[in-house]
């Protein structure tokens, strides 16, 4: 488990902890995408030629179980990076 980060660390990357929790969902939202791009592509690679549906969908669904239990959670690798300094905070264009 991890640790409890005070507040005060949120608030040295961005102005304020909300604007902070934001950043890190919205990056949390993009790993997951790229997470679940690459678990559709390993099914699609790996997929057994066989006529029964109810095969398939097994091998599918126990090959993304595995393969989704070992990847890192999108939020904790979002935390880290921006407790790293790799988030910053996107300027609106004027």
């Amino acid at each position: 488990m991890g640790s409890t980060i005070p507040l005060d660390e949120l608030e040295k990357y961005a102005d304020n902890v909300y604007e902070a929790i934001i950043m890190i969902a919205k990056r949390a939202d993009e790993i997951n995408k790229v997470q679940k791009k690459m678990l559709e592509a390993e099914v699609e690679n790996n997929m057994p030629f066989s006529d029964e549906e109810d095969e398939e969908e097994a091998f599918v669904t126990d090959l993304v179980d595995r393969q989704y239990l070992k990847l890192p959670k999108p939020t904790t690798i979002a935390l880290q990076e921006m407790l790293e300094g790799k988030l910053k905070k996107e300027q609106p264009e004027e």
